[in-house]
């Protein structure tokens, strides 16, 4: 079957999986438009609502790290890789939850990033429970501050009802944004700080680190204070026991392990599948409107009929039925993976887990004619 104007067949499967590809549907849109300009018309909405910029919100109550959980995303929809997903997203900071005489902002956001201090106030539920409309990522974004970690995630979990990700917000948003710019006061200084030193900012903005124990003059109190403001004292307390541990690490390997212990690479990937989910749900909802289209607009129902039987389509149903069972693709083996779908969606009582298990089934047969 040759292929129509707009949605050629294609051979990489990554390529395809990715999902609907925007400029192809404006094409189809374009195509169908010269003999059929009202279904041309409804295709085009339905494509400027599914390749909307997706909004994040950053919300929260006065003081518990918005700007900086901000920060942190923005950052690395900035400098991260060109295929990181974030093209297409549009981040927000609301106004503050909970403030006395002033409304609460609208959590009305695709996904709505949720900033929790240690413990969640039932201003916070409430913002959360108005945001189910959304997809939520509730965080902790002073998590260096809580003595019991563990269990106040556990506590505020249960409290908001998604698992809350511990995010250090101060160090992961200098460490993202390239800051501090070196780390050779630390460098030098590490190996005349003792632990006592460490304990508390006050004790390491006190520390007698004397000239001449050092190469160089000894970090002022000024110059101590900075870095703690950039990356907190158990940023310094990391890095002055890596740099024990191995001297010659760079700064650029600093960086990456602050990253680390920041929590913000969770975070990160928290927030992007989010905004993959997003993206699935929108090809879906536009799929949908395709298929009824085709019964409205009879004039070009076999352009959209072509296009709804082609790989990107199949795969892309095939893509949103995974995301709606909580499932991923499978490596190889698409015979077999296709024959135990289709059995499940035979078994399934529930319809809509039938019609998902069709859905992939049909998506593996696909991939198998296909490769």
């Amino acid at each position: 079957m040759s292929a129509k104007p707009g949605y050629v067949q294609q051979s990489r499967w990554g390529d395809v999986m990715s999902g609907v590809n925007q400029g192809r549907m404006r094409s189809l849109a374009s195509s169908v438009s010269e003999r059929d300009p009202g279904s041309g018309r409804e295709i085009g909405l339905a494509l400027d609502r599914c390749f909307a910029p997706i909004r994040i919100q950053v919300s929260g109550r006065v003081g518990v790290g918005k700007s900086s959980v901000r920060a942190v995303l923005t950052a690395s929809a900035v400098s991260g890789p060109a295929d990181a997903g974030w093209e297409d997203v549009e981040i927000t900071e609301t106004a503050a939850m909970d403030v006395p005489s002033a409304p609460d902002p609208d959590l009305d956001g695709d996904i709505v990033v949720y900033v929790l201090t240690s413990g969640a106030q039932k201003a916070d539920v409430d913002a959360v429970a108005s945001a189910s409309a959304s997809h939520v990522v509730p965080v902790l974004a002073k998590a260096d501050t809580v003595d019991d970690l563990a269990g106040a995630l556990d506590r505020l979990t249960s409290a908001v009802g998604s698992e809350v990700l511990p995010l250090m917000g101060t160090m992961a948003r200098t460490v993202s944004e390239r800051e501090p710019k070196s780390f050779e006061m630390l460098r030098r200084a590490a190996p005349h700080l003792s632990s006592d030193m460490l304990l508390t900012r006050e004790r390491f903005l006190r520390a007698d680190i004397s000239p001449a124990s050092v190469s160089r003059e000894a970090p002022t109190a000024a110059e101590r204070d900075d870095l703690v403001e950039q990356i907190e004292i158990l940023g310094v307390r990391t890095v002055v026991d890596a740099l024990r541990s191995d001297p010659t690490m760079d700064d650029v390997q600093i960086r990456l392990m602050l990253l680390g212990v920041s929590g913000a690479a969770p975070f990160i990937e928290a927030v992007r599948r989010s905004v993959e989910r997003v993206r699935t749900e929108r090809q879906a909802r536009l799929l949908h409107r395709l298929t009824e289209l085709v019964a409205e607009h009879p004039a070009s129902a076999e352009e959209l009929e072509t296009f709804l039987a082609s790989d990107e389509a199949v795969l892309a149903i095939m893509r949103s039925a995974l995301d709606a069972l909580d499932e991923t693709v499978e490596p190889g083996g698409e015979v077999e993976s296709a024959a135990l779908w289709l059995a499940r969606a035979q078994s399934a009582e529930d319809p809509n887990y039938s019609r998902a298990a069709h859905a992939i089934s049909r998506g593996y047969l696909r991939m198998r004619a296909r490769s």
